[in-house]
């Protein structure tokens, strides 16, 4: 006699559990740390981050949104801003941006893994904490200030290379402003010098002043002259200057600056100490650029990358990942080797 009240009952039950499990919020993201090597050494190598991340084939950076991160050399960039349609940005927990060389010399994957998973949803910061892309030229900090106040940053040299595989060096120094302004940086004076064959010295040093209140002037540092946008070396534009490689050109300028030594003290055959994966084209780049993964020849003499292994947060949208990169060599030596580990956190 009680049977159709038991079923009642049970039909009750069952329908204030559908309604509790429709409600229900999704279980939260189980932050897997992971790791992946990218081979970096000749392009761009493209990353899309997920659970498990993997490199992709991208044709058109520039108009494609499925990547998140590209490697090349030790640039990093994120799909986003300036550098490709992609809502892509990134954060640095910078937790050792002001240890010393030695400190860094000491770290290994091994020793760094606790911090990294220690780091969990709750250290995500607000998104104005992010940061986009942006062009980032490899000819960089070589001044300070705008307008009235513009000064040369003192002892600080450029050396440069072009060439893959059989290399011309050169040498370049900023060492005037006159008329600058907010937009631009007026007359432009620099010294340079370059080889005039692969192994030769330093030819004599030159000095040039180039006018860019006008707009932009190109140079060619072969001839010693200004040039044409279909062949150049520098592009002098507003306070940037730019190489003919990477993201600003076709060609296959890199360079790297120098402060230890002053510009006329750095010869030939002490440029040609730096390996070739120190150099830098110009590239997009945003925290990683600002809060360099590296530091580079610390002990004075290795011309090694060393990581600091600073954990870098990575969203996309409402998902965000930690990145650590934790080494560059392959297990011979190989550079450009660059191993990433990785947990989704959102």
């Amino acid at each position: 006699m009680n049977r159709p009240i038991a079923i009642s009952l049970l039909l009750v039950a069952y329908s204030v559990a559908c309604s509790d499990s429709s409600s229900t919020e999704p279980p939260p993201v189980v932050a897997t740390t992971d790791s992946l090597v990218i081979n970096a050494s000749q392009s761009a190598a493209f990353v899309r981050l997920g659970r498990p991340a993997q490199v992709v084939a991208i044709a058109n950076a520039s108009s494609s949104a499925d990547w998140d991160m590209s490697f090349f050399a030790t640039t990093v960039t994120l799909n986003g801003g300036a550098a490709g349609p992609g809502t892509v940005v990134g954060y640095c927990i910078c937790a050792r941006a002001s240890a010393t060389d030695d400190a860094i010399r000491l770290l290994t994957p091994a020793s760094t893994l606790p911090d990294f998973e220690a780091v969990s949803s709750s250290s995500v910061p607000a998104d104005s904490s992010f940061k986009r892309d942006a062009l980032v030229p490899a000819i960089s900090g070589w001044v300070t200030g705008s307008g009235a106040s513009a000064t040369i940053v003192p002892n600080r040299s450029f050396i440069l290379r072009e060439g893959t595989t059989t290399a011309i060096l050169a040498k370049i120094q900023i060492s005037g402003l006159q008329q600058a302004s907010a937009s631009n940086a007026g007359q432009i004076t620099f010294d340079f010098a370059i080889q005039p064959s692969t192994g030769a010295s330093f030819g004599a040093a030159q000095t040039r002043t180039v006018d860019v209140r006008n707009g932009p002037v190109y140079f060619d540092l072969t001839s010693g002259s200004v040039s044409s946008a279909a062949n150049w070396d520098l592009r002098f534009d507003g306070y940037e200057i730019r190489l003919n490689s990477g993201a600003s050109g076709s060609g296959t300028l890199g360079a790297i600056p120098e402060t230890s030594r002053p510009f006329s003290a750095i010869d030939a055959t002490y440029a040609a100490t730096a390996p070739a994966q120190a150099y830098r084209r110009d590239a997009f780049a945003g925290v990683f650029a600002s809060t360099p993964w590296y530091r580079y020849n610390i002990t004075g003499t290795d011309n090694q990358i060393w990581p600091t292994y600073n954990v870098y947060l990575v969203k996309r949208g409402s998902n965000v990942f930690k990145v650590q990169l934790i080494g560059y060599y392959g297990p011979s030596g190989e550079p450009r080797m660059i191993t990433i580990r990785y947990a989704q956190l959102r």
